[in-house]
């Protein structure tokens, strides 16, 4: 099947990439405009993701990274506008294991149901490269007519990470730099401190809603408690493999679809 869509506005809609762990999917995220489509990241990569999202439009469609690790660019090289942070760029233009995090205990745990994708290795996956058509770094605008983007620079998690900031309806795509989840800081260039005053920063824009690069949207409350807990060491991710197999029970069947549509409402 590849993925499922679940519509959450009229111009907004999420797709999950089906066969990829619950806390491995990235949030791909289709947003509708007058003149042309936007999606922010592009998943794993392990089926086609353009002509599957063409079903349902016919304008044409950008791209938009929002930093290069391998769940979020598999399918990157498929669109022909690509938009990115340049800091993130030459490991899209030549990406690797390593410089896309897939290595270490990602390729040791199961994140893609073989049942689904019976012809997936972790010996044999890679992310094909998709050197960016367009930088875009801190306060560039994208127009899609009907709705318009500010972009922010927020490094910490990854030096190119980058969220696409709708002022008017003061929602953020925040991409990996916030989620409701263990925070990820540890990364061979991530920077604790950088990290630190991105949340910061993002505390005080005054977003009501988030469409984060993973789990559930969420609203300002929630936003808050991630935060606080991650300022107190209490929301970060150490070591991967220890994470799962402690948290194995609690997971549950980590390859079901997960439908969030209207959780932001009741926060």
């Amino acid at each position: 099947m590849g993925y499922k869509r679940f519509k959450i506005s009229d111009d907004i809609t999420l797709i999950q990439e089906t066969g990829v762990a619950n806390f491995m999917r990235c949030n791909i995220w289709h947003i509708k405009g007058n003149s042309f489509d936007l999606v922010i990241d592009t998943g794993m990569g392990l089926d086609p993701l353009k002509q599957w999202i063409m079903r349902d439009t016919n304008r044409p469609i950008k791209a938009v990274v929002t930093h290069s690790h391998f769940d979020h660019s598999g399918c990157l090289h498929e669109f022909d506008v690509r938009m990115g942070h340049k800091a993130e760029s030459d490991v899209l233009a030549n990406p690797s294991g390593s410089t896309t995090v897939f290595d270490g205990a990602w390729t040791r745990i199961a994140i893609v149901d073989l049942d689904q994708h019976p012809d997936f290795t972790a010996d044999t996956y890679s992310v094909k490269a998709a050197p960016l058509t367009h930088y875009i770094d801190e306060g560039d605008v994208i127009d899609l007519g009907n709705r318009v983007f500010q972009i922010l620079h927020l490094p910490g998690h990854s030096p190119g990470s980058i969220g696409l900031w709708d002022i008017k309806n003061k929602t953020l795509f925040s991409g990996d730099a916030l989620y409701d989840g263990e925070l990820l800081d540890s990364l061979y260039h991530s920077d604790k401190l950088v990290y630190m005053r991105t949340l910061e920063r993002i505390e005080v824009l005054g977003v009501n809603v988030f469409h984060a690069g993973h789990y559930p949207s969420f609203g300002p409350e929630r936003m808050r408690k991630i935060i606080a807990d991650y300022r107190n060491g209490e929301n970060s991710l150490g070591d991967v493999e220890q994470w799962f197999d402690s948290n194995r029970s609690r997971l549950g069947n980590i390859f079901a679809d997960q439908d969030w549509r209207g959780l932001v409402k009741k926060q």
